[in-house]
């Protein structure tokens, strides 16, 4: 396959610029997907590395080639669209064979490596049905089957399961990681969805208004963000960050509640905990926050509860199921060492 660095990337429209000089490498044989919320630019800047947009200022190297001013049939890459993008009149196997006939492939070996794609993805018995026929898991194994006969050296998905529901996004990507296993790929994957990015991808870039704020395996991001909005961002539900003043190894949230604090720092801070890190204790425990609650969501396996600290909204996620219901005055108490620290400016990670 191939390694893809980006280097200093920029992107302008007009006098508004969306990129402002990502740069990141993606190793040969990885998996990596671009986060972060609409509009950040994740879609722009596959579509720069696919050639389907230009470059501003910087580059794009694939397999150590700069390929700024490359065609895409050129870079030696296949792109997974979102909406699928068949041929309604063409069946599967013409679909998936298309581009090697457009390449001039021999009948011969584009019915090859049709059939092996198709084996790959479970796809063997529909091959000649029309898409219109087909579920839209299976159109969607179809655009990767499509992807796959190419042979390219990098793959890059948009958003590919955003228009499955719920249940079939869950197997389809775990078929796509099953895939780029086998297929030992260097693939792109952008998502808006954190928990496909967390369970899929080997490192995981966030990005924000064009800017890129941490590159790193998932869970690393997930227990050291590099600042408050990756900490809210990675993570479902996301991260409690409250305002509070520092001193002493404490962080005082408010007049009446005060909480252990890990680092050195003093002064105005945001203060972070995770919902998963907040324990139910007796009320009294030492170091426990009051905290009223004021909803309660059951999802069978995990209760998510929302309460308020002196006006301070404080989420909880409970595993045991405890019994307790909206009005209760709970308590609760932050894990040792599962607070985060970030500077209330910048939001760059204190501790």
């Amino acid at each position: 396959m191939a390694q893809v660095s980006i280097r200093n990337l920029v992107k302008d429209y007009g006098t508004m610029q969306v990129m402002h000089g990502v740069s990141f490498d993606v190793a040969d044989g990885e998996f990596m997907a671009l986060v972060g919320p609409s509009g950040c630019g994740k879609s722009t800047l596959l579509r720069m590395v696919a050639g389907l947009e230009d470059i501003t200022d910087g580059t794009v190297e694939i397999d150590g080639k700069v390929v700024n001013d490359a065609a895409p049939k050129e870079r030696d890459i296949a792109m997974v669209f979102q909406n699928y993008a068949l041929y309604p009149h063409m069946s599967v196997a013409q679909n998936m064979g298309f581009s090697l006939r457009l390449r001039g492939g021999t009948k011969a070996d584009i019915a090859k490596r049709v059939a092996e794609a198709g084996e790959i993805l479970g796809l063997t018995p529909y091959l000649d049905r029309m898409p219109g026929q087909l579920s839209g898991g299976q159109r969607q194994r179809v655009a990767m089957g499509r992807a796959i006969v190419r042979q390219p050296s990098v793959f890059l998905f948009d958003e590919p399961l955003s228009n499955l529901d719920a249940a079939l996004r869950v197997q389809m990507r775990a078929e796509i990681r099953n895939l780029h296993e086998r297929l030992k790929s260097t693939s792109i994957f952008v998502t808006h969805d954190q928990v496909e990015a967390m369970t899929m991808a080997d490192r995981i870039a966030v990005l924000r208004d064009g800017h890129l704020e941490q590159v790193g395996p998932p869970l690393d991001l997930y227990d050291r963000p590099a600042n408050a909005f990756v900490a809210g961002f990675i993570g479902s539900p996301a991260m409690n960050i409250l305002p509070g003043k520092a001193s002493n190894g404490r962080v005082t949230l408010t007049d009446q509640v005060s909480v252990t604090a890990d680092g050195q720092t003093d002064g105005p801070v945001q203060w972070g905990i995770r919902p998963e890190h907040l324990e139910l204790v007796p009320t009294g425990t030492e170091g426990a926050i009051p905290a009223t609650v004021t909803g309660l969501e059951s999802t069978g396996n995990a209760d998510f509860v929302s309460t308020k600290v002196d006006g301070l909204k404080l989420d909880a996620l409970f595993n045991d199921r405890p019994k307790i219901n909206r009005g209760d005055v709970i308590s609760l108490r932050p894990r040792d060492g599962k607070s985060h620290l970030f500077d209330v400016n910048d939001g760059l990670r204190l501790s």
